[in-house]
């Protein structure tokens, strides 16, 4: 599927770490084979490799733009059915957002409910950036309302350390006539809550 940028500001994402930094990747051990920690485990490593520009699961380049590049996304999170990684040209420094489409629908109703079941999926989890940096996802439920178009949950790590403080992970839900998308994104540092993220043209 083919991405569409929407605008996004330089400073919303920041990039805190050299472009070599290498993470290891997280793995789930005694996991059930359920939906539940399929996606979580898919989470916790995109999550491990944001600090290291999603080197390890960027793909090929889809499409190029004025002051974006579009990247396939070699990870495919369970029950997607878009991934896609984003780099942006604002600064001087490239910086990065990794975004997949977990429903399109025209019932809010049936949105809703994804919406809300990926936050509690993703509630908890944890994320392993190496052997000693082991930290946890913490975040507050927005409830969606059919009046407002957009509507996101944010998650940080339960750190205070740099750069793993400032990612963030997103599960949102925002209507594109005629339909309602739930999107998860993975980025670094605040962006405002009028700014939003990627979406995916069908």
């Amino acid at each position: 599927m083919k991405l569409k940028s929407v605008t996004l500001a330089a400073s919303c994402i920041a990039l805190s770490c050299a472009a070599n930094a290498q993470f290891k990747l997280p793995t789930l051990k005694n996991a059930a084979p359920t939906v539940n920690n399929a996606l979580r485990g898919d989470i916790q490593k995109v999550v491990a490799d944001c600090p290291n520009q999603f080197n390890s699961i960027k793909g090929e380049i889809s499409e190029k733009n004025p002051q974006t590049v579009e990247y396939q996304s070699l990870l495919m999170a369970t029950g997607a059915e878009a991934c896609g990684i984003t780099e942006y040209s604002y600064s001087q420094t490239p910086v990065y957002s990794w975004q997949a489409l977990m429903l399109s629908t025209e019932d809010f109703e049936e949105a809703a409910k994804k919406y809300k079941s990926i936050f509690n999926q993703l509630k908890g989890t944890n994320v392993a950036f190496d052997a000693t940096r082991n930290y946890f996802m913490q975040g507050t439920y927005e409830e969606p309302d059919e009046n407002k178009k957009f509507t996101n949950s944010v998650f940080n790590l339960s750190t205070r350390q740099e750069p793993m403080n400032k990612i963030k992970i997103e599960v949102n839900m925002q209507f594109e006539f005629p339909e309602w998308k739930v999107n998860i994104l993975v980025y670094e540092k605040e962006r405002d809550d009028d700014e939003r993220g990627k979406v995916f043209d069908n």
